[in-house]
């Protein structure tokens, strides 16, 4: 592969990444899917406002991933938005 083409390559996948990055229900489902793949697959979720204009709670209302350890429901999510990328955590109980 010439190196032409490499480059191409990278700024192409590099492109795919940023799109991806900055679409909500990518994010959340990819943060769900460290928990559990098969929930992550077939969750149904809201968007809520957050506490400030630059975060959004994620509840998921069907098939919320449960932690191993504590047996405990993981149901609310936090999307915090950096320019236009977006970051998802799990946020704990409302």
């Amino acid at each position: 592969m010439t190196k032409k083409k490499r480059i191409v390559l990278a700024c192409f996948l590099i492109m795919i990444i940023v799109m991806l990055m900055s679409s909500t229900g990518f994010m959340v489902r990819a943060a769900v899917f460290v928990h559990s793949p098969k929930c992550a697959m077939t969750m149904e979720y809201e968007i809520r406002d957050g506490e400030n204009n630059k975060t959004q709670l994620c509840v998921i209302t069907k098939n919320a991933p449960v932690e191993e350890a504590t047996q405990g429901v993981l149901t609310t999510w936090i999307i915090y938005h950096v320019g236009p990328f977006k970051y998802v955590k799990y946020y704990g109980e409302v």
